[in-house]
């Protein structure tokens, strides 16, 4: 009979530490020292970069652990190494945010220097530059370059076998393969057209072409030099 008690005061206990924590919108739990953030732990990077970044959010120390909403974190939008975040509360008094950093998909010839623009669309900064990614010449639209190779990256092509990319001011590009082959494509770059030249490249009768021209619409032009 004892044990029986025991066990219902447990229930008792947890439920009402349950009907605490869910009761967010009780302006009477909000202002306990309860739910004062105490702890912010960032995760995601390397050890420097997270502590960087904890040491950005301590104004959030000491604040109602309820009071925090997206703004509260709107500062990490401005760190070009992340990609998305997600922020996790620990009641009553802990924050945790996971990061997912930003990856190399191209190193880009910008301004004549040579940048890395990671999968967020942003410049990113790293140690070393790249492997197995394209190198970009012929523009320093940033924003171009990215929503180029986002269409590569929809299509059959696999952004690993393509060693430079090159824009021209009329508006269209011109690619390099790890084999050195070249395919020249027309202006407004599609799925299609890509898929199209992936099939092309595939078939025997064009192993021994250097560069297959797609420029003329419903024309193939091939060049062995």
């Amino acid at each position: 009979m004892l044990q029986k008690i025991d066990n219902k005061k447990y229930i008792f206990f947890y439920l009402i530490i349950f009907i605490i924590l869910s009761s967010i919108h009780n302006s009477n739990f909000k202002n306990y020292n309860f739910f004062t953030i105490k702890k912010i732990e960032v995760v995601g990077l390397n050890e420097t970069d997270n502590l960087l970044l904890e040491n950005k959010l301590t104004n959030l120390i000491g604040s109602n652990i309820f009071s925090l909403n997206k703004d509260s974190f709107k500062l990490i939008n401005t760190v070009n190494l992340i990609k998305s975040y997600d922020v996790k509360k620990i009641y009553p008094n802990q924050v945790k945010v996971n990061l997912e950093p930003a990856v190399a998909i191209s190193v880009v010839i910008y301004f004549n220097e040579k940048v890395i623009l990671g999968n967020n669309g942003k410049i990113i900064y790293l140690k070393n530059l790249p492997k197995n990614v394209p190198e970009v010449t012929g523009t320093n639209d940033i924003n171009k370059v990215f929503q180029t190779i986002k269409i590569f990256n929809k299509s059959n092509f696999d952004i690993k076998n393509i060693k430079k990319i090159n824009f021209f001011p009329s508006e269209r590009i011109d690619i390099e393969l790890e084999n050195d082959k070249k395919i020249k494509f027309p202006i407004n770059l599609t799925i299609r057209s890509l898929n199209f030249s992936r099939r092309l490249i595939e078939k025997e009768e064009f192993n021994k072409s250097k560069i297959i021209d797609l420029r003329i619409p419903g024309k193939i032009i091939t060049y062995d030099k």
